[in-house]
């Protein structure tokens, strides 16, 4: 009976979202070719319950009540790249309504947002059947975080601004965490300088994380050692000057650029501030892979850029490869997994956790 659920899950989601190729089991899609044609217009109608993959079962974490929804969490996950939000759609622009798009598509199709911080410490707590990813926001843009005043010249949060959404979409889903991590560069984080502080504390009080993206938004790649140090520096100690005591990090890079020689990325001491980046972000151009696997290098983690193409086609890359997707079994002590993927884990990775293997041909 099991069995015939998860088929009869797989065919709803292959017919409601058809594609007629399919990748290899286990293989990655050429980055570089043309993009699925996307079910995501600018205007998009959000799917119905009778056209999306049902949610999982809710269980008692009794994980061989599980197992018939695959988990597999050895899975890539997707981090998501996001920059200017509202106005025209563009490439490193997204519209108000296909950003709102996005987060509820994505919520339809079984994806939970997690901190980035989170994913690289292996804390995934998420409930059966559903999948991990991370929101990350470059450059600290305005339609980003907004504050507007009221008639009463009272100050109000914009509700088309991405950190409105993301609460409003916490408020309307009780398993949609507040999540996402806003990499900013000074002098004027946001664009509005009287509210720099208060958006900064605030965010932290939400739950949001605050990352490195040099303090002027410097190509790291183009000025010498001692320059990214002091640019880095200078980043982490206008951030503390907001928030004593605040850990930055993780740096996604400016324009993805990086030098041959980057320890220096890592850590570093300017002015006796010293810095520590756990995480570095790309800009580009695939899932990660899963925290627990081998492959896993925090330290150059790929991004998916979130436009109107190449977030389509990872959704429908992973509608057709749902064995490729990271599955939670819903118990964050256990890492599940096809016994076909047992050399891809990483026991260091995995730490104290118990390990759990299954035939999918079982389920």
């Amino acid at each position: 009976m099991k069995s015939l659920l998860l088929s009869m899950i797989l065919f709803l989601s292959v017919f409601c979202y058809g594609c007629e190729n399919t990748t290899a089991r286990g293989d990655l899609p050429d980055i570089n070719h043309e993009p699925v044609e996307a079910n995501l217009p600018v205007e998009g109608k959000i799917p119905t319950e009778a056209e999306h993959v049902p949610p999982a079962a809710e269980t008692e974490n009794n994980l061989d009540d599980v197992l018939y929804l695959h988990p597999n969490e050895l899975g890539q996950v997707m981090i998501l790249m996001y920059h200017e939000i509202g106005g025209e759609e563009a490439t490193w622009r997204r519209s108000v309504e296909n950003f709102r798009y996005d987060l509820e598509i994505l919520y339809q199709e079984g994806y939970r947002p997690v901190n980035l911080m989170d994913l690289i410490s292996g804390n995934i707590n998420l409930p059966p059947g559903t999948t991990p990813f991370v929101l990350t926001f470059d450059d600290a843009t305005l339609g980003q975080f907004r504050y507007l005043e009221d008639e009463e010249k009272k100050t109000v949060l914009d509700p088309d601004c991405a950190v409105a959404i993301l609460l409003e979409m916490a408020e309307k889903y009780a398993d949609f965490s507040v999540a996402g991590t806003f990499y900013i560069y000074y002098p004027i984080p946001f664009r509005q300088q009287a509210y720099v502080e208060k958006k900064l504390k605030a965010l932290v009080a939400w739950g949001f994380e605050i990352g490195n993206h040099a303090y002027n938004h410097e190509n790291l790649a183009k000025i010498s050692r001692e320059e990214a140090i002091a640019s880095l520096a200078k980043n982490v100690q206008a951030t503390l000057n907001y928030l004593p005591g605040y850990q930055v990090r993780s740096l996604a890079l400016p324009y993805g650029a990086r030098p041959k020689e980057d320890e220096h990325l890592v850590t570093g001491t300017w002015d006796d501030v010293t810095y520590r980046h756990e995480a570095i972000l790309l800009v580009g151009a695939n899932p990660a892979p899963s925290p627990y696997a081998k492959n896993f290098d925090p330290l150059r983690l790929p991004r998916v850029r979130a436009d109107g193409q190449e977030l389509p086609r990872w959704l429908e890359y992973f509608r057709q490869n749902p064995h490729l997707r990271f599955l939670s079994d819903g118990d964050p002590e256990t890492i599940t997994f096809p016994a076909e993927y047992a050399d891809k884990l990483s026991e260091i990775a995995a730490g104290h956790k118990k390990i759990r293997t299954y035939d999918p041909d079982d389920y």
